[in-house]
């Protein structure tokens, strides 16, 4: 869970904090967290409960995949996020107009256009 990884390239949780034109500071104060607590995420030291997690997510604007990815997480088999525009691509490839008609969740709805996998 080190952050310091050599890659500048790599998105750390500083680097979403940074991105949310914030300061961990901020960000502790806007989501009830410790400053301490957040520090020591930040530093790779500790990771966020699921609770916490999202609340950060929701504070920074990403998901929580991109948030645990930030945090060395391995998100390998966790679901890709889909966008609106995917979902609504997605749906006109299949002829799907009415929202009434999408299944209830996105991996049904893949299903639908993939049925190999």
């Amino acid at each position: 869970m080190n952050p310091n990884t050599g890659n500048e390239n790599e998105q750390t949780l500083k680097n979403l904090i940074e991105a949310a034109r914030t300061s961990q500071r901020q960000l502790s104060r806007d989501i009830h967290i410790a400053e301490v607590t957040v520090n020591t995420w930040v530093a790779g030291k500790k990771i966020p409960r699921l609770d916490n997690a999202a609340l950060v997510a929701g504070q920074l604007g990403v998901s929580l995949k991109t948030l645990a990815k930030s945090m060395r997480v391995d998100v390998t088999d966790i679901p890709g996020d889909y966008s609106l525009i995917e979902l609504k691509a997605i749906a006109a490839e299949l002829g799907i107009e009415r929202v009434e008609d999408l299944p209830a969740d996105f991996q049904a709805l893949k299903r639908m256009r993939d049925p190999q996998n």
